[in-house]
């Protein structure tokens, strides 16, 4: 059985500093992969939530891989600084370019700035749309919720875009976030995924055994 990735949302720990930290601490302690930075900037979803400046304090506190996923209008204008703030994963969406040839070029940048790139699939986006850009990126993230808001309900549909994603291109890391539990973790495992984000699942229980049932060990 392959590895089981989880990486800890940063959506329950909200906007506050010391939260953050407190957090961050905790998710390493227990055992979770990598730390799943929800960046949000109140334009391309309504809430707002942490930035770069964020990542750099806690950059510092951990040794977690920082996957930051960002749900923002103009994503190129801050990629330079998410790879200064260490950044090891850095996703952007396909829904928030009206050029393909941009989209592309943002892709490339992110990788010639040693990050891994990464492609957010909104939930209500097909997978055929994205296609012909996978080539480009080392990691799909779906959204199996729409885009911008925690706690929400698991979308089923979406193990039939991971399914058509894998058979798309073996070589790809899926990710998924939105509703992670240990019932839809595993279903999406067993659909070809890579890599599950928690957030409320892993807050609103023992996060060690919520974290461990993830990984399949429970």
């Amino acid at each position: 059985m392959a590895k089981i990735v989880v990486s800890a949302s940063s959506l329950p720990a909200g906007r506050n500093m010391s939260s953050q930290l407190d957090y961050i601490k905790k998710m390493q302690n227990f055992g979770a992969d990598m730390y799943h930075l929800d960046v949000m900037d109140g334009l391309f979803v309504k809430n707002q939530t942490v930035d770069y400046t964020y990542l750099e304090q806690l950059k510092m506190s951990s040794t977690l891989l920082f996957d930051v996923h960002l749900m923002v209008q103009n994503p190129t204008k801050v990629i330079n600084k998410y790879a200064k703030a260490g950044a090891n994963i850095l996703t952007i969406h396909y829904e928030v370019f009206d050029d393909d040839k941009k989209f592309v070029k943002a892709l490339k940048q992110i990788k010639e700035l040693g990050m891994m790139a990464g492609i957010a699939l909104d939930v209500d986006t097909a997978v055929e749309s994205i296609e012909p850009f996978i080539k480009y990126c080392d990691l799909v993230l779906v959204l199996s919720v729409k885009a911008g808001k925690g706690g929400q309900t698991f979308n089923e549909e979406t193990l039939k875009k991971i399914k058509k994603l894998r058979k798309t291109d073996s070589r790809i890391l899926i990710e998924v976030d939105g509703g992670i539990n240990d019932d839809t973790g595993a279903k999406c495992v067993k659909a070809g995924a890579d890599i599950l984000v928690s957030g409320s699942y892993i807050y609103n229980n023992d996060a060690y055994e919520a974290i461990q049932s993830l990984k399949g060990r429970k």
